[in-house]
């Protein structure tokens, strides 16, 4: 079974949804069930420093919105540090989620960007930065310019991300529940080995 997500690093939204899924991905692998990820890119805008952590309007004080976004996203496992985050164009994150793809280690890769934007603080557009993160993961850098790495096209603009597709075409856009996802892994699994 296969699942694609269109994502983001530097999107908040799209760190809580991946998140949760990484958590139904988890149990549905460990009750025996085989899934394949697969990452599509797509770039929202560039954060300014001081930019609300979800990028658009609410009813909400921007720092209790993007507070609420941390807790929300600390009880999924991940920790969101919003006074450490780089703004940073993800172009080369993605060229290098592509590169851990091509090894086989893109959940991993994708899970560890999160982290290094949300949490550490990273800047995430950095090469010496991305390098690292490659080592840490296990992945090789390969040398040479940018243009040489596997590419990673953009998504055309669309629905907000990050947008799940599963192998019958249902979408489930946005940082949908844990419940959701786990929902949707089993009906795909179910309707996979009736096909």
């Amino acid at each position: 079974m296969k699942v694609e997500i269109t994502h983001d690093i530097a999107c908040s939204w799209s760190a809580l949804g991946y998140a949760r899924f990484r958590r139904a991905a988890e149990e549905h692998r460990a009750g025996g069930g085989a899934l394949t990820v697969v990452f599509r890119p797509y770039q929202t805008a560039v954060r300014s420093a001081g930019t609300p952590l979800d990028g658009g309007p609410s009813p909400l004080a921007p720092t209790a919105r993007a507070e609420q976004i941390a807790r929300a996203a600390a009880a999924d496992g991940l920790v969101m540090r919003t006074d450490r985050i780089v703004p940073a164009d993800t172009s080369r994150a993605h060229r290098l989620i592509a590169l851990a793809a091509a090894h086989g280690r893109a959940e991993e890769m994708v899970a560890r960007l999160y982290r290094a934007h949300f949490t550490d603080g990273l800047d995430i557009a950095d090469v010496g930065v991305l390098r690292s993160l490659a080592c840490a993961v296990g992945v090789p850098w390969e040398a040479g310019k940018d243009g040489e790495r596997p590419r990673a096209d953009l998504a055309p603009s669309g629905p907000p991300v990050p947008v799940f597709r599963f192998p019958d075409g249902t979408l489930l856009v946005g940082a949908v529940s844990l419940a959701a996802l786990r929902g949707e892994l089993k009906r795909a699994a179910l309707r996979t080995a009736a096909a």
